[in-house]
């Protein structure tokens, strides 16, 4: 086999300082959004707040990790936890002000969002991209494995001792000793 070389390509300066410019301009390190304008997006996204034009809750479709609701969400629709760093903000408010996918524009063909709550959604979706992924998802799941398993464990003892009191030698053998100990 034979063996190819690589050139050694050291980075010079102005690539460096390009890249580290790239990574300094990402959306991911954009400034912290406004609290309360991200508290008021979460609000938006999970129903408890109604848009203005009647349209339904993010929630029902999306799911958003991070951001203060866990995991929590439906899934019709991919999650938005990362949609700031995915496609970054021009991008959800191309696809909210016009939704691409059909179960989107139908829903809000008569209730659009309006550019303020653009911003508070926005603004939760920064956020959530921001900070870590909750484990509230994975507390739950684990609640309800250990919870399976104890029901598992307490059905099998139910049977245990349904089972246990059970016969376990034949009548025949039964009246077998008994005329043996007459005889």
């Amino acid at each position: 086999m034979r063996f190819i070389r690589q050139p050694r390509r050291a980075l010079r300066r102005y690539a460096v300082a390009a890249l580290l410019g790239c990574a300094v301009a990402s959306p991911l390190y954009a400034a912290a959004p406004d609290p309360g304008l991200a508290a008021s997006g979460a609000r938006l996204f999970s129903g408890q707040t109604r848009f203005a034009a009647g349209g339904a809750a993010c929630i029902s479709c999306h799911a958003a990790d991070g951001g203060g609701l866990a995991s929590a969400g439906g899934h019709l629709a991919i999650g938005l936890g990362h949609a700031w760093v995915d496609i970054g903000p021009a991008g959800i408010e191309a696809m909210v002000a016009n939704p691409p996918f059909a179960p989107m524009a139908a829903a809000y063909a008569e209730h659009p969002v309006s550019a303020a709550e653009t911003a508070a959604l926005l603004a939760f979706l920064q956020r959530s991209a921001q900070q870590p992924q909750s484990t509230g998802a994975l507390q739950a799941h684990g609640s309800m494995l250990v919870a399976g398993g104890a029901g598992l464990a307490a059905i099998l003892l139910a049977l245990q001792l349904i089972w246990g009191r059970r016969k376990t030698r034949s009548t025949k053998h039964s009246i077998y000793a008994r005329q043996a100990r007459r005889g």
